[in-house]
């Protein structure tokens, strides 16, 4: 693609999906444009082009970015807006599960917050594993986000999908969301469990017992007795193993594990949990008979 068509393109999806008021066009409540008014507005850019050369650029994109209606000369972007547009094709049945893809520097505002779509209308979400990978992957160290899209579908939620197998659907709140293996919705009773039985097994010597009243519960490690555990003096992370023996243990016990932050947490202990879990979910190993 040259340089001129690169930026035909770039202000062309500008135009249809953010600003189509800095070209002088206008969008119906779809978001299709008349292809004479994208025209034209690429001319006052000193721009020159046709509707067959629109036709063939989009054509020469490696993912589908519009959609053109030829008989009625009409244009539209096929995702990615931040303006309000209604959607065309009627709300569809998703899969049960979907996929969210996102960067590990985002994590800890997405536990806060859920998942926002910023300046899109709506958030994106993968049909697959490798799909949301990637995506994740765009914007730094990739860390997958299970949706059970069952749960949203019963609370009201709509989904849509694109021509290029992405689903659509509006901000979802951080209790619909799976960060496997590790679970970040921690309630008041099961903070109350794990706090009370952390007392029962840590000894004077060991290094929580002066720091279990300053303690809150951040995460439980779903497959095994795990928990984080968050000081709120000193914002560090404590992994530890609890044996759930309801008594206190000998020595150093319960395990645990120190980190200085949640970031230090990703990096060290939540995004290799999470490689072994879709790695073991993807390649099952066979048992024998």
């Amino acid at each position: 693609m040259s340089k001129t068509q690169t930026k035909i393109s770039k202000l062309i999806s500008y135009w249809l999906r953010h600003k189509p008021e800095d070209g002088n066009i206008i969008l119906d409540e779809f978001g299709w444009a008349n292809i004479d008014d994208i025209l034209a507005a690429l001319k006052a850019k000193n721009l020159e082009s046709t509707q067959s050369n629109l036709i063939a650029l989009s054509s020469s994109f490696d993912k589908i970015r519009w959609k053109i209606d030829e008989v009625n000369h009409r244009i539209k972007a096929t995702h990615g807006h931040s303006i309000s547009i209604l959607q065309e094709a009627e709300a569809q049945t998703p899969p049960l599960t979907l996929y969210h893809g996102t960067a590990t520097k985002f994590l800890e505002s997405i536990l806060n917050g859920g998942l926002k779509s910023k300046q899109r209308q709506y958030v994106h979400l993968s049909e697959t594993i490798d799909m949301a990978e990637e995506v994740g992957s765009r914007h730094g160290k990739s860390f997958i986000i299970e949706i059970d899209t069952k749960k949203l579908l019963d609370d009201g939620w709509n989904f849509y999908k694109t021509e290029q197998n992405v689903w659509l659907t509006s901000e979802i709140p951080p209790q619909y969301l799976d960060f496997e293996p590790w679970e970040f919705d921690i309630d008041k009773e099961m903070n109350n469990t794990f706090i009370k039985e952390l007392k029962k097994e840590i000894g004077t010597a060991h290094v929580l017992s002066n720091e279990v009243k300053n303690l809150k519960v951040y995460a439980k490690h779903g497959p095994n007795n795990d928990c984080l555990f968050m000081n709120d003096n000193t914002n560090e992370y404590f992994v530890v193993h609890l044996t759930w023996s309801g008594k206190k243990e000998k020595h150093d016990w319960p395990l645990i594990e120190q980190y200085d932050s949640f970031e230090d947490f990703i990096k060290k202990r939540l995004l290799p949990d999470q490689h072994d879990w879709y790695l073991n979910k993807l390649n099952p190993i066979s048992k024998e008979p």
